[in-house]
């Protein structure tokens, strides 16, 4: 299964592609725990809930050394977030932001095909973003 690319980041890429809109160099990937439902195409980062829990932070993504793109796939290098110092609860899938904080861009959104996954202190989750253009 891959992520999706929401409106706001259809938006992003277009405008980055035809106009002056500076490009992203870093992306972040960021882990939802609310909703548990997968997040509509018209979401925007306001509709996510990242963990509270302590030991729980964004992983910056960077264009050049993280990515491989293969025809119409972006893979990106597998990730790991570890909870410490308090449990995450659920967490129904991740998302890809041009910030670590809600005031970017929502990119993309993929739910856990196989979740949601309750993440326990000192518990990890590994995330391999994948990307596909249809």
């Amino acid at each position: 299964m891959a992520g999706k690319l929401v409106d706001a980041g259809e938006n992003r890429i277009l405008n980055q592609l035809f106009e002056a809109t500076a490009l992203d160099t870093t992306l972040y990937l960021r882990i939802y725990t609310a909703p548990a439902t997968e997040p509509a195409e018209t979401a925007v980062l306001a509709d996510l809930t990242e963990p509270v829990a302590t030991g729980y932070a964004a992983v910056a993504l960077t264009r050049d050394t993280d990515w491989t793109v293969t025809l119409d796939e972006a893979v990106c290098a597998q990730k790991t977030f570890t909870a410490a110092g308090g449990a995450w609860g659920n967490c129904y899938g991740y998302y890809i932001a041009t910030t670590s904080d809600n005031t970017g861009v929502l990119m993309f959104v993929e739910q856990f095909s196989d979740g949601p996954y309750n993440i326990v202190d000192t518990a990890s989750i590994k995330v391999s973003p994948k990307i596909k253009c249809a």
